[in-house]
Order: structure tokens, then sequence, then C-alpha cells
């Protein structure tokens, strides 16, 4: 491996440190705002961010890109998605038997959601897609369910974080469709500012925020506007850039063990062990659903040259 692919999968792994150590800063924002005054606080600001990068990057030749119909129609359907899957994550998240750490896996989830949701579109799976869905749904049922009143159920935040996951499967489909059409910067400003104005428009009819609320929520929200929306999209766009597709998948799969430890490290949240069992599950099926199964058998190829030689 190169040196500029050693250092762009570690701008990826950057990338996903600072998106994991992001669901502690949505569960402790979520203390003081309800979950669409948060997001739209944090959305806000991360959109005034991206502008900023925006006009950097391009030297002040950004206005081209808003022009496009395609850049309209992909900002609103891509934001409507993010809009969805972070007020569903953002309510989930808040319920005290969630958390940070089983929100960042059961939102990883969508990893293998994609391929499945695809099959309606026209989009092809194979076996070892379905290996890795039906992994992460018994890890999911061991990290989620539990059983009351002698029957199994899912927890309501974690529900609700599982149905955000859907969203987030769908906003990944949307970004497909688009990828090739529009700038990815130009993109990312115009999801978000749509997502911050829906869940603007949510919070005024909604939620009864007070000004001493955003002061507490303002650093959680800070964080995640500057650094989880702003500076690791950014560094996402430059990482995969040189990074190899199968590498930047499993790192992005590593999100959700991020969150598990910063759950436990600034929260003090204790996963069981069947929990960390469903967690591992749940990872081996997002990692087995990216990984093609000819990069599994070069890597076992050349694992025998190696004990041969």
């Amino acid at each position: 491996m190169n040196q500029e692919k050693i250092n762009s999968n570690l701008l990826l792994l950057l990338t996903s440190t600072i998106w994991g150590f992001g669901f502690v800063a949505q569960e402790l924002g979520g203390e003081h705002l309800g979950p669409n005054a948060f997001n739209g606080t944090r959305y806000t600001l991360g959109a005034i961010c991206l502008t900023v990068i925006l006009f950097v990057w391009h030297k002040g030749k950004s206005v081209e890109g808003f022009r496009s119909v395609d850049w309209i129609k992909a900002s609103l359907s891509a934001g409507v998605f993010l809009f969805l899957g972070s007020l569903l994550q953002q309510a989930g998240i808040s319920d005290e038997e969630t958390g940070a750490g089983k929100a960042g896996f059961i939102t990883g989830l969508y990893v293998v959601i994609v391929p499945t949701m695809g099959l309606f579109i026209g989009y092809r799976t194979n076996f070892q897609t379905w290996s890795g869905v039906a992994l992460a749904t018994v890890g999911l049922w061991l990290l989620s369910f539990k059983q009351t009143d002698q029957q199994w159920a899912i927890g309501h935040g974690d529900l609700l974080v599982l149905f955000g996951a859907f969203c987030w499967a769908g906003h990944v489909l949307v970004i497909d469709r688009f990828t090739n059409r529009v700038s990815s910067l130009h993109l990312a400003l115009g999801q978000v500012t749509v997502c911050a104005a829906l869940s603007w428009v949510l919070a005024v009819s909604a939620e009864k925020p007070t000004v001493g609320d955003f002061k507490a929520a303002f650093l959680p929200a800070l964080y995640l506007g500057v650094m989880s929306i702003a500076i690791a999209f950014t560094l996402q766009i430059i990482g995969q850039r040189k990074a190899n597709p199968t590498h930047a998948s499993i790192i992005f799969a590593m999100e959700a063990v991020v969150g598990v430890i910063a759950g436990w490290l600034i929260l003090s949240e204790q996963l069981s062990q069947r929990e960390l069992t469903g967690c591992l599950l749940m990872f081996c099926g997002m990692v087995i659903s990216q990984v093609p199964i000819r990069f599994i058998r070069l890597g076992l190829t050349r694992r025998a040259r190696d004990l041969d030689d």
C-alpha cells in the first residue's frame, strides 16, 4: 500500500472517529433541547461552515453549482431523508435505554439495508450481502430485543433509531443517484440547508425551547455542526479520492465501534455481554456485506503463500 492510500485511510479513520463521538454529542444535546430544535441548531451551524468551505474550495466560483435543476432535486430529496433520519435518530438516542453506543450500531445497519432497499429500484444483490443481513439481524435481536411480560419486544428508542436507519439507507440511494450530476460540496450544503429549515419549522410549531436551553446545548451542537458536518464531510471527500473503496467501507463501519467507546469513556455507558455480542455480530454483518468475495479470496491466497514461504 503506497503512502497516498495510507494517508487517505488515516483521514477516513479520523472522519469515522469524529462521527462516532458525535453520538455522544447528540445524547448530551438531547438533554436540553427537543430533537427538532437541536437538529435545527446543529445543521444551521453546519450550513454556515460548509458555506465558508465551499467558497474557499471553489475560490468564489461556487454560485454556478446552485443553478442546476439536478442540484435542486438532489438537495430537496436528500434533505428530506436527512431530516427524517436525523429526527428519528435524535429522538431515539435521547431514550435512556438506547444511548450513544447502541444508537451507533443500530444506525450502522443502513450499510446492509441499502442493498436490500436497492432491490426495489433495480439493484442486484448476492449471497454475501444476504449473509451480512442475516448476521446483522441476529445482532440487532441480541442488542435491542428484551423479554417483557413473557414476550420479546424492542425498546422504544431503539425502534426509532432503527426506523432512522432505513431513512439513512434511502439517503444513501438518493446520493448515489445524483453523485455524478452535482458537486459534492454543493449537494452537502443544499441538503443540510433543507434539513435545517424543516427542523426549525417543526421546532417552532411543536417545541418550546428557551434561551437557556440553547445555551446549554450549544457546545454539543457546535461540535456536530463544525466537526461532524463540515470538517468530517470535507475530510471524507479528500480521503475517498485515493482510498480503496473496500478499505473505506470497513473504516466507515468503525464509526459504530467508536460510538460505543465514546459512550463508555464520556458517559460511562455500559453494555451487557449479550448486547456486546450483538454489536460484534452487527459489525461482522456490516463488513461482510461490503467486502467483495474476491478481496477475501485474494487475502487468503496471499496468506497461504506467506505460510509456504
